[in-house]
Protein backbone atom coordinates (compact mmCIF):
# COMPACT_ATOMS: atom_id res chain seq x y z
CA UNK A 1 0.00 0.00 0.00
CA UNK A 2 3.02 2.36 0.94
CA UNK A 3 4.44 1.43 -2.53
CA UNK A 4 1.79 1.95 -4.12
CA UNK A 5 0.97 5.74 -2.60
CA UNK A 6 4.72 7.02 -3.04
CA UNK A 7 4.39 5.86 -6.70
CA UNK A 8 0.90 7.70 -7.05
CA UNK A 9 2.84 10.78 -5.15
CA UNK A 10 5.60 10.29 -7.61
CA UNK A 11 3.61 10.84 -10.56
CA UNK A 12 1.67 13.72 -9.46
CA UNK A 13 5.03 15.30 -8.98
CA UNK A 14 6.45 14.68 -12.76
CA UNK A 15 2.88 15.76 -14.13
CA UNK A 16 3.33 18.81 -12.28
CA UNK A 17 7.13 19.41 -13.04
CA UNK A 18 6.00 18.63 -16.88
CA UNK A 19 2.90 21.55 -16.66
CA UNK A 20 4.95 24.14 -15.04
CA UNK A 21 7.87 23.44 -17.86
CA UNK A 22 5.29 23.31 -20.24
CA UNK A 23 3.57 27.04 -19.04
CA UNK A 24 7.63 28.63 -19.00
CA UNK A 25 7.96 27.29 -22.52
CA UNK A 26 4.85 29.03 -23.61
CA UNK A 27 5.45 32.01 -21.25
CA UNK A 28 9.24 32.41 -23.07
CA UNK A 29 7.74 31.94 -26.88
CA UNK A 30 4.84 34.68 -26.24
CA UNK A 31 7.41 36.83 -24.70
CA UNK A 32 9.91 36.65 -27.66
CA UNK A 33 7.06 37.75 -29.71
CA UNK A 34 6.93 40.92 -28.62
CA UNK A 35 9.43 43.58 -30.29
CA UNK A 36 12.60 42.49 -31.75
CA UNK A 37 14.51 40.06 -29.71
CA UNK A 38 18.92 40.96 -30.22
CA UNK A 39 20.48 39.60 -32.37
CA UNK A 40 23.26 36.50 -30.80
CA UNK A 41 25.91 38.29 -32.61
CA UNK A 42 24.76 41.72 -31.00
CA UNK A 43 24.98 39.53 -27.53
CA UNK A 44 28.61 40.68 -26.47
CA UNK A 45 27.80 44.37 -26.16
CA UNK A 46 24.59 45.37 -24.25
CA UNK A 47 25.30 48.54 -22.62
CA UNK A 48 28.44 47.90 -20.91
CA UNK A 49 29.44 51.36 -20.95
CA UNK A 50 28.10 55.14 -20.10
CA UNK A 51 24.96 54.31 -18.20
CA UNK A 52 24.75 58.29 -17.55
CA UNK A 53 25.66 61.43 -19.00
CA UNK A 54 29.72 61.95 -18.65
CA UNK A 55 30.67 63.78 -22.23
CA UNK A 56 34.15 63.08 -22.91
CA UNK A 57 36.48 65.36 -25.03
CA UNK A 58 36.27 64.40 -28.60
CA UNK A 59 38.79 63.62 -30.57
CA UNK A 60 40.73 65.64 -33.32
CA UNK A 61 38.88 63.15 -35.84
CA UNK A 62 36.12 62.84 -34.35
CA UNK A 63 35.36 66.47 -34.75
CA UNK A 64 36.60 66.44 -38.10
CA UNK A 65 34.49 63.82 -39.22
CA UNK A 66 31.32 65.94 -37.37
CA UNK A 67 31.92 68.65 -38.27
CA UNK A 68 32.56 67.81 -42.19
CA UNK A 69 29.44 65.54 -42.09
CA UNK A 70 27.02 69.10 -40.81
CA UNK A 71 28.45 70.92 -43.56
CA UNK A 72 26.87 67.99 -45.94
CA UNK A 73 23.08 68.26 -44.35
CA UNK A 74 20.77 69.34 -47.48
CA UNK A 75 23.07 68.64 -50.24
CA UNK A 76 22.43 67.00 -53.48
CA UNK A 77 25.76 65.28 -54.24
CA UNK A 78 28.59 64.41 -51.77
CA UNK A 79 31.61 65.06 -52.99
CA UNK A 80 34.53 65.45 -50.43
CA UNK A 81 38.25 66.00 -51.55
CA UNK A 82 37.77 65.31 -54.99
CA UNK A 83 36.25 62.35 -53.96
CA UNK A 84 32.01 61.49 -55.33
CA UNK A 85 30.01 59.06 -52.84
CA UNK A 86 26.75 57.36 -53.27
CA UNK A 87 23.73 59.32 -51.90
CA UNK A 88 22.33 56.80 -49.85
CA UNK A 89 22.87 56.21 -45.55
CA UNK A 90 26.16 54.56 -46.85
CA UNK A 91 27.54 56.79 -48.69
CA UNK A 92 26.85 59.59 -46.35
CA UNK A 93 28.58 58.11 -43.25
CA UNK A 94 31.54 57.54 -46.07
CA UNK A 95 31.64 61.25 -46.57
CA UNK A 96 31.65 62.15 -43.43
CA UNK A 97 34.33 60.59 -42.38
CA UNK A 98 36.23 60.93 -45.01
CA UNK A 99 36.68 64.93 -43.89
CA UNK A 100 38.82 63.38 -41.56
CA UNK A 101 40.92 61.18 -43.92
CA UNK A 102 38.62 57.53 -43.42
CA UNK A 103 37.66 55.72 -45.86
CA UNK A 104 35.14 53.61 -44.17
CA UNK A 105 35.12 51.33 -47.38
CA UNK A 106 38.54 49.94 -46.92
CA UNK A 107 37.46 46.27 -45.78
CA UNK A 108 34.08 46.13 -48.09
CA UNK A 109 35.76 43.82 -50.58
CA UNK A 110 35.72 41.31 -48.03
CA UNK A 111 32.29 41.23 -47.16
CA UNK A 112 29.23 39.92 -48.69
CA UNK A 113 25.91 42.14 -48.92
CA UNK A 114 24.82 45.99 -48.93
CA UNK A 115 26.83 48.54 -47.72
CA UNK A 116 25.49 48.76 -44.28
CA UNK A 117 26.26 45.47 -43.62
CA UNK A 118 29.84 45.89 -44.61
CA UNK A 119 30.06 48.54 -42.41
CA UNK A 120 29.03 46.55 -39.58
CA UNK A 121 31.04 43.54 -40.17
CA UNK A 122 34.49 45.72 -40.30
CA UNK A 123 33.43 47.44 -37.04
CA UNK A 124 32.39 43.74 -35.77
CA UNK A 125 35.93 42.02 -36.74
CA UNK A 126 37.60 44.95 -34.87
CA UNK A 127 36.06 44.67 -31.85
CA UNK A 128 34.43 48.24 -31.98
CA UNK A 129 30.50 46.97 -31.81
CA UNK A 130 29.41 48.64 -28.31
CA UNK A 131 25.91 49.80 -26.95
CA UNK A 132 25.22 52.27 -24.83
CA UNK A 133 22.38 55.28 -23.99
CA UNK A 134 24.73 57.82 -24.35
CA UNK A 135 27.10 57.19 -27.45
CA UNK A 136 29.96 59.19 -28.35
CA UNK A 137 30.31 61.97 -31.71
CA UNK A 138 31.07 60.16 -34.38
CA UNK A 139 29.77 56.43 -33.57
CA UNK A 140 28.00 55.00 -36.62
CA UNK A 141 24.81 53.73 -35.59
CA UNK A 142 22.92 50.73 -37.24
CA UNK A 143 19.45 50.07 -37.30
CA UNK A 144 17.28 47.08 -38.46
CA UNK A 145 13.83 46.85 -40.01
CA UNK A 146 13.46 50.35 -41.25
CA UNK A 147 11.73 49.45 -44.83
CA UNK A 148 11.04 45.95 -46.64
CA UNK A 149 14.53 45.16 -47.78
CA UNK A 150 13.67 41.80 -49.29
CA UNK A 151 10.09 42.62 -50.29
CA UNK A 152 8.58 39.84 -48.59
CA UNK A 153 6.11 41.77 -46.78
CA UNK A 154 7.34 40.78 -43.11
CA UNK A 155 9.74 43.03 -40.64
CA UNK A 156 12.55 40.12 -40.81
CA UNK A 157 14.88 42.77 -42.47
CA UNK A 158 18.60 43.06 -40.20
CA UNK A 159 20.91 46.09 -41.35
CA UNK A 160 19.13 48.28 -43.22
CA UNK A 161 20.34 51.31 -42.75
CA UNK A 162 23.05 53.66 -40.74
CA UNK A 163 23.99 56.83 -39.20
CA UNK A 164 26.31 58.93 -37.49
CA UNK A 165 26.19 60.43 -34.17
CA UNK A 166 26.34 64.22 -33.81
CA UNK A 167 25.88 65.19 -30.28
CA UNK A 168 24.27 63.70 -27.12
CA UNK A 169 22.43 65.56 -24.31
CA UNK A 170 21.90 64.86 -21.02
CA UNK A 171 18.40 64.24 -21.49
CA UNK A 172 19.99 60.64 -23.76
CA UNK A 173 18.88 62.68 -26.94
CA UNK A 174 21.24 61.86 -29.94
CA UNK A 175 21.66 63.67 -32.98
CA UNK A 176 22.29 61.56 -35.70
CA UNK A 177 23.09 62.39 -39.15
CA UNK A 178 21.69 59.97 -41.87
CA UNK A 179 20.46 59.60 -45.32
CA UNK A 180 16.37 60.65 -45.77
CA UNK A 181 14.78 58.72 -48.98
CA UNK A 182 12.92 61.85 -49.11
CA UNK A 183 14.99 64.81 -48.01
CA UNK A 184 18.63 63.86 -48.64
CA UNK A 185 21.17 63.95 -46.02
CA UNK A 186 19.46 65.35 -42.12
CA UNK A 187 19.97 65.73 -38.77
CA UNK A 188 17.73 63.75 -36.67
CA UNK A 189 16.71 62.45 -33.08
CA UNK A 190 16.89 59.20 -31.10
CA UNK A 191 16.67 58.48 -27.52
CA UNK A 192 17.61 55.02 -26.11
CA UNK A 193 16.57 56.21 -22.23
CA UNK A 194 12.81 56.53 -23.88
CA UNK A 195 13.01 54.42 -27.32
CA UNK A 196 9.33 54.31 -27.44
CA UNK A 197 8.63 57.74 -26.35
CA UNK A 198 8.42 59.96 -30.00
CA UNK A 199 8.40 63.23 -27.79
CA UNK A 200 9.30 64.60 -24.11
CA UNK A 201 8.90 68.02 -22.09
CA UNK A 202 12.45 69.58 -21.67
CA UNK A 203 12.31 72.63 -19.72
CA UNK A 204 8.72 73.23 -20.58
CA UNK A 205 8.46 72.48 -24.19
CA UNK A 206 7.71 69.10 -25.97
CA UNK A 207 10.73 68.12 -28.11
CA UNK A 208 10.94 65.12 -30.56
CA UNK A 209 13.18 62.51 -28.91
CA UNK A 210 12.78 59.92 -31.31
CA UNK A 211 12.21 60.35 -34.95
CA UNK A 212 10.39 58.56 -37.71
CA UNK A 213 12.47 55.74 -39.42
CA UNK A 214 10.48 53.11 -41.35
CA UNK A 215 9.79 53.78 -44.33
CA UNK A 216 6.16 54.79 -45.48
CA UNK A 217 4.61 52.03 -46.69
CA UNK A 218 6.82 48.89 -44.97
CA UNK A 219 4.54 46.27 -43.44
CA UNK A 220 3.52 46.67 -39.58
CA UNK A 221 6.86 45.96 -38.09
CA UNK A 222 8.73 46.15 -34.42
CA UNK A 223 7.86 49.75 -34.03
CA UNK A 224 8.68 52.84 -36.42
CA UNK A 225 10.85 55.28 -34.73
CA UNK A 226 14.74 55.48 -34.67
CA UNK A 227 14.68 54.41 -30.57
CA UNK A 228 13.04 51.35 -31.30
CA UNK A 229 14.58 49.95 -34.77
CA UNK A 230 18.38 50.96 -33.17
CA UNK A 231 20.66 47.93 -32.95
CA UNK A 232 23.96 48.94 -31.98
CA UNK A 233 27.08 51.48 -32.29
CA UNK A 234 30.00 51.03 -34.40
CA UNK A 235 33.12 53.58 -32.74
CA UNK A 236 34.95 53.88 -36.26
CA UNK A 237 37.15 56.60 -34.94
CA UNK A 238 39.34 53.75 -33.11
CA UNK A 239 39.40 51.82 -36.57
CA UNK A 240 43.10 51.05 -36.62
CA UNK A 241 44.75 50.53 -40.37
Amino acid sequence: MKTTSRWTVERARGAVRFFVLLACSVLLASCAGRGRVPAVRDAAYPFPERETYAPAEPSKLQSEVVAGGLSLVGKSELVVKGTRYPMDCTGVVRAAYAFGGVDLAYRFAFYPGNGVRRLYSTLRDAGLLYSTRYPAPGDLVFWDNTYDADGNGKADDELTHVGMVVAVDAEGTVSYLHHNYRLGPVVERMNLVHPDVPTLFVKGISVTVNSPLRMRGSPPGPGTTAGELFRVFGAAYKLSR
